[in-house]
């Protein structure tokens, strides 16, 4: 019954490098349950092996792996703060499992992450450009005419892993920057608002084609493990596709 289990826990991990088979391998510091809890010596591992105690822990080829592996995670089985847990087993020269072990990494054995590291991450997540919306609709309007600009916001939060940890990024539009296509450019950070709000206008003075467009500067805040929220250092700006915009005169009409 044993082995079974511990074959079907091999069987979804990816192993890491090995010990070598000279080595008396412990579990040192840092070895947890699943809960959270420190593994006290004596007690049964989850993969229902017994930990007799360091002392008592055979020599062999040590091996270590997450208990997640790609796309193929082990449900129910998580550490106190949403990460997997670790799986480690020793292994005598032909292969037979000797003592395993299932634990939660340490906090304090985990790599730091700075600043930096996720501002990096932040430059690499695909963001979006905003859409950009012109009143009148059908991509004319009139010279000397108040033509409408804004788009829509959307919620961006995101959760990605790093160094295997897990980071949530917070993240809002710092400013929108709107190109006109005939020299003019406005900055602003507000989205604008449809007729009858207007916010954003645009007069040309010039009949012709155009092709006015909008960038989007993101800023986000972060936190690591649940933690305390922090401000990533520096921005992102999306530029957004132009869009096909005609200015026409407009020629009075006798009706009647």
């Amino acid at each position: 019954m044993v082995r079974a289990v511990i074959a079907g826990l091999l069987a979804v991990l990816v192993v890491g490098p090995p010990v070598g088979a000279d080595d008396t391998v412990t579990p040192g510091p840092g070895a947890y349950n699943v809960n959270g809890a420190e593994q006290a010596p004596g007690s049964a591992a989850p993969g229902g092996v017994t930990d007799t105690g360091e002392s008592a822990l055979p020599s062999g080829e040590y091996h270590v792996a997450q208990m997640c592996s790609g796309t193929v995670c082990m449900s129910g089985i998580q550490c106190a703060d949403g990460s997997y847990p670790n799986f480690e087993w020793i292994e005598d020269e032909t292969g037979r499992v000797l003592w395993s072990n299932q634990f939660c990494p340490a906090i304090g054995d985990r790599p730091t992450i700075t600043p930096p590291m996720v501002a990096d991450a932040f430059q690499r997540i695909p963001l979006p450009a905003s859409p950009l919306i012109i009143q009148p609709p059908g991509g004319k309007t009139l010279v000397n005419f108040e033509t409408n600009f804004y788009t829509e916001q959307r919620p961006l939060d995101r959760t990605v892993r790093l160094l295997g940890q897990r980071i949530e990024l917070r993240i809002s539009v710092a400013s929108y920057t709107w190109h006109f296509d005939d020299g003019a450019v406005l900055r602003t950070s507000k989205p604008g608002a449809p007729y009858p709000h207007l916010q954003i206008t645009h007069n040309y003075l010039q009949k012709g084609g155009y092709r006015p467009s909008l960038d989007t500067t993101y800023v986000a805040d972060y936190r690591v493990n649940g933690g305390a929220w922090h401000t990533v250092p520096g921005s992102v700006t999306i530029e957004g596709d132009a869009k096909s915009l005609r200015a026409i005169e407009a020629r009075p009409v006798l009706v009647g």
